[in-house]
């Protein structure tokens, strides 16, 4: 069985350092200058080489109005008080996500909202994905969105989990059979969605009077 991959506080860090100087539009001159610290700190800091210590940590979340928990991967909110942070550190939701379902709720968009339950329904009574049990020496998933969490986890680093996966003394080979491996799981997801949109159909069809 492979090894689940778990992203490093430095990944985590070093990544939402860099997607949020982005989107600040800072340059990596300007932050490092903002913050106080080299251009090379920098470069170590959002190349997952380094984590800042407390009082540089502090420095970078404020110039970038968010807090430094979100920085290190222990919240999924950059909301630093109110209702979204209470609600994000609830569920785990990003901003993004938690501002998503709230405009479906004020919409009154409720098909979506029936949608988004009905899968997360399946995914809790996902049996086999949460014990990994497998099908014909495969793992599987029975849901939609365990069958997603599989995908994603087996190919967001997908050269190194192949590694540990398999060696087969050769490069080529190896990049065919990651690749057979990778459409191996994706065509388990679009077999679940077919059939989770047939379930819900089934589950949704107009009484007949």
């Amino acid at each position: 069985m492979v090894e689940k991959t778990k992203n490093t506080c430095k990944q985590v860090f070093g990544k939402r350092l860099r997607e949020l100087r982005k989107e600040n539009g800072y340059t990596i001159e300007q932050f490092a200058d903002m913050v106080g610290i080299s251009k090379s700190t920098l470069g170590y800091y959002e190349n997952d080489k380094r984590m800042p210590d407390i009082e540089i940590l502090a420095r970078i979340a404020n110039v970038l109005n968010v807090n430094a928990d979100y920085l290190i991967g222990r919240t999924n909110t950059t909301a630093q008080k109110g209702k979204m942070k209470t609600v994000c550190e609830f569920t785990g939701l990003s901003d993004r996500a938690a501002e998503y379902l709230s405009e479906l709720v004020k919409k009154k968009d409720y098909a979506k909202l029936e949608i988004i339950n009905h899968l997360f329904q399946e995914l809790c009574e996902d049996y086999d994905f949460y014990i990994y049990e497998t099908q014909n020496g495969e793992e599987a998933a029975s849901s939609v969105l365990g069958a997603l969490f599989l995908y994603f986890e087996r190919c967001s680093g997908t050269d190194s989990v192949w590694d540990e996966f398999v060696d087969l003394g050769n490069d080529r080979r190896k990049e065919i059979l990651a690749a057979a491996y990778r459409q191996l799981l994706l065509n388990q997801v679009t077999d679940l969605v077919k059939a989770s949109a047939e379930a819900y159909m089934r589950d949704n069809e107009p009484i007949e009077r």
